[in-house]
């Protein structure tokens, strides 16, 4: 498996890569979204790895297969924390008394300062269709296999 640093002078692009899975691994604090990129032979396999998750949220996500794509991206990239915090702040209100994020804060601006002091960065997942977020973590990479992964 090839990989490349996001943020490295050699970037990936995943736009327009479908997402068939992703999974979640609580302990290791990883995210890692499973995309194919099927309009070249042979297709492109691109793994989008966050590791150091303190938080994130996906939406809009859909199941199915076939010709038509569940889950298009459009790009995944750092993004503003601030920009992204607002853009939710009515998840993160509704998340809060659920133990979500897992900070205590008492303002958007202070949970940002808390997120970003501790070394994380906000990472937005932008969907063309289906799944749609951010991620709240140390690191982004994207790694490069010869075949789609086997995901349990």
């Amino acid at each position: 498996m090839d990989s490349s640093e996001g943020g490295s002078g050699m970037s990936v692009s995943v736009h327009d890569n479908w997402v068939y899975a992703h999974s979640v691994d609580y302990e290791k604090r990883r995210v890692v979204l499973y995309t194919i990129y099927p309009h070249v032979q042979p297709p492109e396999y691109t793994d989008v790895v966050f590791d150091g998750v303190v938080f994130h949220h996906f939406e809009q996500q859909k199941i199915g297969n076939g010709v038509v794509p569940a889950n298009v991206l459009f790009d995944v990239e750092e993004a503003d924390p601030m920009f992204t915090l607002n853009e939710y702040k009515e998840l993160l209100a509704r998340g809060r008394n659920h133990g979500w994020p897992g900070q205590d804060y008492d303002s958007l601006e202070n949970l940002s300062a808390r997120l970003t002091a501790s070394g994380a960065r906000c990472f937005r997942v932008s969907g063309v269709c289906g799944l749609d977020g951010f991620v709240f973590a140390s690191s982004l990479q994207f790694l490069t296999r010869s075949s789609r992964a086997e995901v349990v």
